[in-house]
């Protein structure tokens, strides 16, 4: 059974503290909507438990599966099982998309796959995401629409096979179609895997039917819910739910609490 638990989580960028002593725990087969104004801090989230170079943990503590997260890599928290697809996806120059899911695909397994079968796979979901088979000549999202990029992510935690998916508004800039798919594509996995999803779709949401609803506010959560919680958003807004989240002013480099160091 999958795990993941932050514990009184206290994060920055630069000088600015974006979480504040911010605590969750999550299982398999949950599947949680981060929601919230911008500037919450639930890209932040992602990029802590990812050990993002852009974020400084000041305090607390990310367990996965009983392994402390704190002292790893990048790499090596990806290879425990964790997928991040981020909000922007980045492009390769230079780096072939088939070449790229290859390398993915071994990585990811302990046996090796035969390009035969794995190249049978990759095309099989390039059809299941209706994605053209000619995107695998070229490089990682060069020239890619957003809706193509997008795919791409999926097409990459299909091989990467994640027990722990965080998605940052993947939803974004696709028609209803791909949302559609994308829903379809974490509905599949949500028995064997942690899905934590930002999203400000009211429509994809419904879709994932989420059984936690998180509102972060100022870098704290205000309110949780279930999927109840969606629909009072699209009605009434954030506002009555963050009234009593305050802003902290008091924040400096010097902050008492430096105690994680990254590598």
């Amino acid at each position: 059974m999958h795990n993941l638990i932050l514990q009184k989580l206290r994060i920055a960028i630069q000088d600015k503290l974006i979480l504040k002593d911010f605590s969750l725990n999550v299982k398999q087969n949950d599947v949680v909507a981060l929601m919230g104004p911008n500037g919450a801090g639930k890209s932040t989230l992602f990029k802590a438990i990812m050990h993002h170079f852009n974020v400084r943990q000041l305090k607390g503590r990310v367990s996965y599966d009983g392994h402390n997260l704190n002292d790893k890599s990048t790499d090596e928290i990806a290879k425990l099982g964790i997928f991040y697809a981020t909000q922007n996806p980045t492009e390769l120059d230079g780096v072939q998309m088939l070449e790229f899911l290859k390398l993915i695909s071994n990585q990811s397994h302990a046996e090796h796959t035969p390009f035969y079968q794995l190249f049978t796979s990759i095309n099989q979901t390039l059809k299941t995401l209706d994605l053209p088979s000619e995107i695998l000549s070229r490089n990682v999202n060069v020239g890619f629409s957003g809706g193509q990029k997008k795919k791409s992510e999926i097409l990459q935690a299909q091989l990467f096979d994640p027990s722990l998916i965080l998605l940052d508004e993947i939803d974004s800039g696709l028609d209803i179609d791909a949302t559609k798919i994308i829903a379809n594509f974490i509905n599949q996995r949500r028995k064997k895997s942690i899905t934590l999803v930002i999203s400000h779709n009211v429509e994809f949401l419904e879709l994932l039917k989420p059984n936690k609803v998180i509102i972060l506010a100022n870098g704290e959560i205000a309110k949780t819910g279930n999927q109840s919680l969606i629909k009072k958003i699209e009605s009434l807004g954030f506002k009555p739910f963050i009234k009593n989240v305050q802003a902290d002013e008091d924040f400096t480099k010097e902050d008492p609490f430096l105690t994680c160091n990254r590598r």
